[in-house]
């Protein structure tokens, strides 16, 4: 007779095993096989959504307490996104930089696979960073002084879940572009893990950013991100044919963005 708690155990261990994959945090060796990442990390890919609130919980305390002790809120929000960042070791980030030297540099699929495999930033890499640390910082800010900093954090969480629950679709959804790349090597997640991951980070994001902001705001972010997503996807297929580790993370990027900037412009939309 099966143990009804299996199901649980196993997407406990899913979940430690992705915040291992996605993060710097340090997580038990019993979660892990010989030392490394489980072997069928395309499984682990269901844990994605739950791994973003453990990633993210941290930040979303240190913004509480940093605006608690009266630290600006664009100060305290960018303190944030730089602990998310940290915690991390920019993995999203560096992916987001080299997508954008690659598809601003390169003329052809060819090219542009070999300037994402540099690991010197560029131009347009930097520029893509730098975007990025600003609109999210400018975004919590702005939930910081609509909402207060503890629905601001509840909004992080939201968002760090459902950002990375879109990563699982993004890489179940497109073909790889570099054979034996980090993405080829973990294999395509299956089709529980996406749904698995789908749900869960769905389900988060409506309850937390719900809470944290109202419907309509958590509405208008879910529709910008998907729009997002759904380009993106197409944006990769035609300039290099997939996904590579490096879409991957720069596409966590992009629906992270979108959500926040959706959450703070829906502030400004009476009820």
């Amino acid at each position: 007779m099966a143990d009804p708690s299996e199901p649980m155990t196993t997407l406990v261990a899913q979940t430690m095993r992705a915040v291992g994959f996605l993060s710097r945090l340090p997580v038990s060796q019993r979660y892990f096989e010989a030392g490394g990442p489980s072997p069928a990390m395309r499984d682990d890919t269901a844990g994605f959504a739950l791994a973003g609130v453990v990633i993210a919980a941290a930040p979303a305390l240190l913004l509480l307490v940093l605006s608690t002790i009266g630290v600006p809120p664009f100060m305290a929000a960018v303190f944030c996104i730089l602990a998310l960042i940290a915690a991390t070791g920019a993995l999203h980030e560096d992916g987001l930089g080299d997508v954008a030297d690659g598809f601003g540099g390169g003329h052809t699929k060819d090219e542009r696979l070999e300037i994402m495999k540099d690991s010197r930033i560029g131009t347009y890499g930097a520029i893509a960073i730098a975007g990025s640390i600003l609109l999210r910082s400018a975004a919590l800010a702005v939930m910081v002084q609509a909402h207060g900093a503890f629905a601001a954090g509840l909004g992080l969480i939201a968002v760090a879940a459902c950002s990375r629950a879109a990563m699982v679709w993004f890489w179940a959804g497109l073909p790889n572009a570099r054979p034996g790349g980090v993405a080829d090597a973990a294999g395509k997640p299956s089709e529980n893990a996406v749904g698995t991951a789908a749900i869960s980070g769905l389900a988060i994001f409506a309850i937390l950013a719900v809470a944290s902001a109202g419907f309509v705001n958590a509405a208008i972010a879910i529709l910008l991100a998907l729009t997002a997503l759904q380009g993106f996807s197409r944006f990769c297929t035609r300039m290099i044919g997939g996904h590579t580790g490096d879409t991957l993370g720069a596409c966590q990027q992009i629906v992270e963005i979108t959500l926040f900037t959706g959450l703070a412009l829906g502030i400004s939309i009476p009820n």
